[in-house]
C-alpha cells in the first residue's frame, strides 16, 4: 500500500473527514489518496486560508483542524495562521510537501529546512524521512496538538516518503490516536489542599479561562463552573485583553479580587503582566496551563504572588476545578458585579456626535445587532481592527469567533467558511473592516465553488482605522500617512467571482440588504459606507 495512502486512512482512522488545502507537486499523491478514503478535500486560493479553515474547523466541531500546503513558498504562506492558532490554542495539524530525502543536500526543488522555520510556532514540527514511522509520527503529532495546552503541530511529508509502497507488517495502527480534544481532561485530577484552602478563605475569587475554553462547546462547562461556585468565570480571547471592549468594565473589578485561577489563561500582557495596579498586592494566584513557556512566564511577571503553577492544560483543569466546593466566605454579590461590569456599556459620547441616521461605527453594529435578533441560528465572527472592537462590544452574544489574541487581522472569511461547513443550517455572518476583507478576498470564489453561503458584512472606512488613529494621536491631525484606502467596489468583487454583492450608504437600507443577502442563499459581501470611530473606551460603570 502506497504510504500516501496508509497517512489518510490514519486520519480517517482518527476522525478526520476533511482537509484545507492548496495543491502543489510534491503533496499529490495525498489528493489522489483522499478519492480512495473519501476525506474531502477543501481547496482555497492561498495557503493562509487553508490554515485559516483548518483553525476554525477545529474550534466549530472541538476535533483537530487539518490543512494541507505544498514546499517551498506554500509552506512558507502558512506560517502567519500557525502563530494565530497557537495563540488561540487550536488543535491544527498542518501538512506540508517536502523535497526527497534522497536529493537532500544536492539542490532539489524547493528543497528548504522547513522544521527550522516551523518550530517556532508549533508544539511539534517533524520531518518525515521513514516511510515506515509515517503513521507512527501523524498519532504522535495529533496527540500533542489535542492534549495539555492545545496548538498546532506540522509535519513536513518527504515526497519520495509519500510514494513509497508500504508491506501490511509496516503499517502501525493509529485508530487509537483521536483527533477529538481528550474528553477524559474533563472529568478531572483532584485539586491540591493549597487550592482548595484558599478557595475556602476567599472572599471575591476569580477564575480567567484561557482561548481554548473560548470553543463553543466548552461553554455550557465556563457557565456550569461558574453557577456551582457562585464564582466569575470570565473568558479572555481578546488581544486587547483586560481593555477589551467586549468585557465591558471588567478592568475595574479585577484589582477587587483576592484571588484568581487561570485556567489556560497564560499571564502577559493581556493581562497586564500580572503587575500591581491593575492587580491587588495581596491577591494570590493559582495557574493552570499545560505550557512550559506560559509556565516561565507566569514565574517571571507573578514571583511570589504565584502559589501554584499547576502541570495542566485548560481541559483538565477545567475538570479539577469541579471538585472544588463552593466558597463559603465568597461575597454575596460578589459575581453579579462581575457580570455586571462585563454587561456595561455607555455609548452615550459618541453617540452624541452621531448625526440622525448617519451610518458609523456604533450605527452599523447597533442596527446590526437588532437584525440579528430576529434570526433564529446566527453565527457571529469578528475579524479587524477599530470595527472589530465594535462589533465585539455591540454584537456580543451573537459572536462565536473572534480573530484571536494575536491581533492578526484578515482570516475571517475562512474562518466563516469553515464555521459554515461545521454548522450547515446556522445562518453565518462575518464581520470586518475594509482593510481586513483585502487579505483574502479571493476566497469568495473559494465559497462559490463549494457553497457555503456566508455573509461578509465591511464596515468600509476608506481607511485603517487603527492606524490612523495611532498616527493623529501620537503625531498629530495633519500626520497620517500610508493608512487611507479608496471607496473599492468589494461587493462588486464578490459578484464577479459568482457571489452577491449590496452596496449600503444610509442605515435606511441596511435591513433591506441583510434580508436580500440571505435570501440569495449566495455568499454574499455587504459593502457599507461607514464613518469610522476609534475603538470604544469603556469606563468603570460604577463611576
Amino acid at each position: 500500500m502506497r504510504a500516501s495512502l496508509v497517512l489518510t486512512k490514519s486520519l480517517q482512522a482518527a476522525g478526520v473527514d476533511t482537509i484545507f488545502a492548496l495543491s502543489g507537486n510534491q503533496i499529490m499523491p495525498i489528493f489522489d489518496a483522499c478519492l480512495s478514503t473519501g476525506i474531502r478535500v477543501i481547496h482555497v486560493r492561498h495557503e493562509a486560508a487553508a490554515v485559516f479553515m483548518a483553525e476554525a474547523y477545529a474550534r466549530m466541531t472541538g476535533r483537530i483542524g487539518v490543512a494541507m500546503v505544498t514546499a517551498g513558498a506554500g509552506l512558507g504562506n502558512a506560517i502567519a495562521p500557525l502563530f494565530t492558532s497557537g495563540l488561540s490554542q487550536t488543535p491544527v495539524l498542518l501538512l506540508s510537501g517536502d523535497s526527497e530525502v534522497g536529493e537532500d543536500g544536492r539542490g532539489s526543488f524547493q528543497e528548504m529546512d522547513q522544521v527550522t522555520i516551523t518550530k517556532a510556532v508549533t508544539k511539534l514540527s517533524k520531518r518525515v524521512t521513514d516511510p515506515q514511522q509515517l503513521s507512527a509520527i501523524l498519532g504522535t503529532a495529533m496527540q500533542t496538538a489535542t492534549t495539555g495546552m492545545p496548538g498546532p503541530v506540522h509535519l513536513a511529508l518527504a515526497a519520495d516518503v509519500l510514494t513509497a509502497d508500504l508491506l501490511a507488517a509496516d503499517i502501525k495502527d493509529t485508530a487509537e490516536t483521536s483527533g477529538q480534544c481528550p474528553d477524559a481532561d474533563l472529568h478531572g485530577a483532584a485539586p491540591s489542599a493549597c487550592l482548595l484552602h484558599a478557595f475556602a478563605a476567599a472572599k471575591r475569587p476569580l477564575i480567567l479561562a484561557g482561548p481554548t475554553l473560548g470553543m463553543p462547546h466548552h461553554g455550557d462547562g465556563l457557565r456550569a463552573l461558574q453557577d456551582r461556585l457562585g464564582v466569575p468565570v470570565v473568558l479572555m480571547e481578546s488581544p486587547r485583553g483586560l481593555n477589551d471592549p467586549r468585557l465591558g468594565s471588567f478592568k475595574s473589578m479585577t484589582k477587587q479580587a483576592d484571588l484568581i485561577v487561570c485556567l489556560g489563561k497564560p499571564v502577559d500582557f493581556t493581562l497586564a503582566y500580572g503587575k500591581v495596579g491593575p492587580f491587588d498586592a495581596s491577591c494570590e494566584w493559582f495557574v493552570y496551563l499545560g505550557d512550559d513557556t506560559g509556565a516561565e512566564q507566569a514565574r517571571k511577571n507573578l514571583g511570589d504572588r504565584l502559589i501554584e503553577l499547576g502541570d495542566l492544560g485548560p481541559l483538565a483543569a477545567l475538570g479539577m476545578m469541579k471538585h472544588v466546593p463552593t466558597p463559603a466566605g465568597c461575597d454575596v454579590g460578589w459575581c453579579h458585579e462581575v457580570d455586571a461590569a462585563i454587561g456595561y456599556r455607555d455609548f452615550t459620547a459618541v453617540a452624541d456626535r452621531s448625526s440622525p441616521g448617519a451610518l458609523n461605527s456604533l450605527t452599523l453594529t447597533t442596527a446590526a445587532a437588532q437584525i440579528l435578533d430576529k434570526i433564529p441560528a446566527v453565527i457571529g465572527i469578528s475579524d479587524g481592527g477599530e470595527i472589530g472592537q465594535w462589533v465585539q462590544s455591540v454584537l456580543t452574544k451573537h459572536i462565536k469567533m473572534i480573530n484571536g489574541v494575536s491581533g492578526a487581522i484578515g482570516g475571517s472569511l475562512s474562518y466563516g467558511m469553515a464555521a459554515k461547513l461545521a454548522n450547515p443550517d446556522s445562518v453565518v455572518m462575518v464581520f470586518m473592516g475594509d482593510g481586513t476583507v483585502g487579505f483574502h478576498l479571493a476566497e469568495f470564489e473559494t465559497a462559490v465553488r463549494e457553497n457555503l453561503p456566508i455573509i461578509v458584512v465591511i464596515g468600509n472606512d476608506l481607511c485603517w482605522n487603527a492606524e490612523v488613529t495611532i498616527q493623529e494621536r501620537d503625531y498629530g491631525p495633519d500626520r497620517a500617512i500610508g493608512c487611507y484606502l479608496s471607496d473599492a467596489r468589494y461587493d462588486k468583487v464578490a459578484e464577479a467571482l459568482g457571489g452577491h454583492g449590496e452596496y449600503v450608504e444610509t442605515l435606511a437600507a441596511l435591513e433591506p440588504a441583510f434580508a436580500r443577502a440571505i435570501a440569495s442563499a449566495k455568499p454574499a459581501c455587504i459593502n457599507v459606507k461607514i464613518d469610522g470611530f476609534a475603538a470604544p473606551t469603556i469606563v468603570d460603570g460604577s463611576a
